[in-house]
């Protein structure tokens, strides 16, 4: 188990390096880029945002993880090759068909943000493709370090086309596809990309075997999309895209708290693999399922201390209603971070099916409960339905592991859990300054105590 343990914190310490500065960039990006947007315009970036979220498992078919899990068990440079060139083929003749489609709405429709559009789902897309290629050839510290310069250039970029040449709208989607299309380009020359094609390996088989293991994870791809980014389209339609400006800043928050155990999750797959036919397999899971949720309770209070000065003092006024919807979604994250180590463990055991069917369960009654609660407490309905679904998940996934791994709480745990509830509760309820500041003090002196080790 040592080396299964070794391997995981490697592997999380090696993403979270470039993880932590990207999003520490992107949080400082957000202020100054909101500054420069119209609440609608910053509304309508965010929803094409979602819409990148929403093809790129339609486009890659989730290939990506099929070349990661393959590769897992593949120990010849020759296999991965064939599994690599597989997975590209297969994302390249998808996005040249979406490329066509564009087209011809740009023609027929007059979209005129079509060209941008496409270069912002390239440089994702791809970004996705090498990802999971970074991670069959074991090569994790790469995707970090690029992941950060992607960022700065992202920063730089968008910075340019907006404020210099006043470009708006189109500055800012431009500006990401080209700081994610730089990053793709680094990491193929960076790595020698081309060793690891081997054209003559691509077939109709070679990607049937892929796309035969990834297609069960599209409709959970999609299903997360519904309960995560849909929201953006509903109040889009019924509130408006300056009430979507503001959710999306609200959103911006908890993005960080995902993107941070996003990271663990990628790890924790490769981890709960390789720990998969060992004895003790459910001590180690618990174990690591425990420490995982302290840590998860401890920064939720640290962000949740802070949700006050943020809207108060970091995000322009315009944003500022954004202060009451941010605890509702770091809930929401937190319950979907228990659920993703879930799905890393059915990963593990070649089930991705399981996880797409409570997903796809959380995913309708995400919708049902917007739609039901949208005309009557407004931005509340997107907030309250993301976190009931994420439960909903969570609570469905935990009860059908149960047949495979029974993963409890420690008493530790449940106090941890109790202590966010408190936080959970001052973020609403405590306006006064002097409690607020205490409030950062304690939620401070917790995040170093339970993460001393890890520092």
């Amino acid at each position: 188990m040592k080396k299964s343990n070794d391997s995981l914190a490697k592997n999380t310490i090696l993403l979270s390096i470039g993880t932590f500065m990207t999003k520490g960039l992107s949080f400082i990006m957000v202020p100054i880029f909101s500054r420069w947007l119209s609440t609608e315009d910053y509304g309508t970036f965010d929803l094409l945002c979602t819409y990148v979220t929403l093809l790129i498992p339609l486009i890659g078919l989730a290939s990506n993880e099929a070349l990661f899990r393959f590769s897992m068990d593949e120990k010849s440079e020759d296999g991965k090759r064939k599994y690599i060139s597989n997975c590209l083929a297969i994302f390249t003749i998808n996005f040249l068909l979406f490329v066509l489609i564009a087209t011809i709405l740009r023609i027929a429709f007059k979209w005129n943000l079509a060209f941008y559009f496409c270069v912002l789902l390239a440089g994702e897309l791809y970004n996705l493709h090498l990802r999971g290629y970074l991670r069959a050839i074991k090569h994790l510290d790469v995707y970090s370090f690029v992941n950060a310069i992607s960022t700065m250039c992202i920063a730089v970029i968008t910075t340019f086309l907006l404020k210099f040449a006043e470009m708006g709208l189109e500055g800012i989607i431009l500006g990401y596809g080209l700081g994610y299309l730089l990053g793709d380009l680094i990491i193929v020359v960076w790595t020698k990309y081309w060793r690891y094609l081997a054209f003559h390996e691509i077939s109709i088989a070679g990607m049937k075997q892929l796309i035969s293991y990834s297609y069960a994870l599209i409709p959970n791809s999609l299903a997360w999309w519904l309960i995560n980014v849909s929201d953006r389209t509903i109040i889009n339609v019924f509130l408006g895209a300056a009430a979507n400006g503001i959710y999306a800043i609200a959103y911006k928050i908890p993005n960080i708290l995902s993107s941070v155990f996003g990271v663990f999750s990628v790890s924790w797959q490769q981890s709960a693999t390789e720990a998969l036919s060992s004895a003790d397999r459910d001590k180690y899971y618990n174990e690591i399922y425990n420490k995982m949720s302290v840590i998860l309770l401890s920064l939720c209070c640290g962000i949740l201390s802070l949700n006050s000065w943020l809207f108060n003092y970091i995000f322009d006024i315009k944003y500022y209603d954004g202060h009451l919807y941010a605890p509702i979604l770091i809930g929401g994250t937190v319950f979907a971070t228990l659920s993703q180590f879930y799905g890393g463990i059915q990963i593990s055991f070649k089930q991705p099916k399981e996880n797409g069917i409570t997903t796809i369960v959380g995913a309708v009654a995400n919708l049902i409960i917007h739609f039901g609660l949208i005309k009557f407490v407004g931005l509340y309905a997107a907030a309250v339905s993301t976190i009931l679904s994420q439960i909903l998940v969570c609570v469905l996934r935990n009860y059908r592991l149960k047949k495979i791994v029974d993963l409890k709480f420690t008493k530790k745990t449940l106090i941890y859990f109790a202590i966010y509830c408190y936080f959970t509760v001052l973020a609403y309820y405590i306006t006064n300054q002097f409690v607020n500041v205490l409030n950062v003090v304690l939620a401070t002196i917790l995040v170093l105590w339970v993460n001393k080790e890890a520092l």
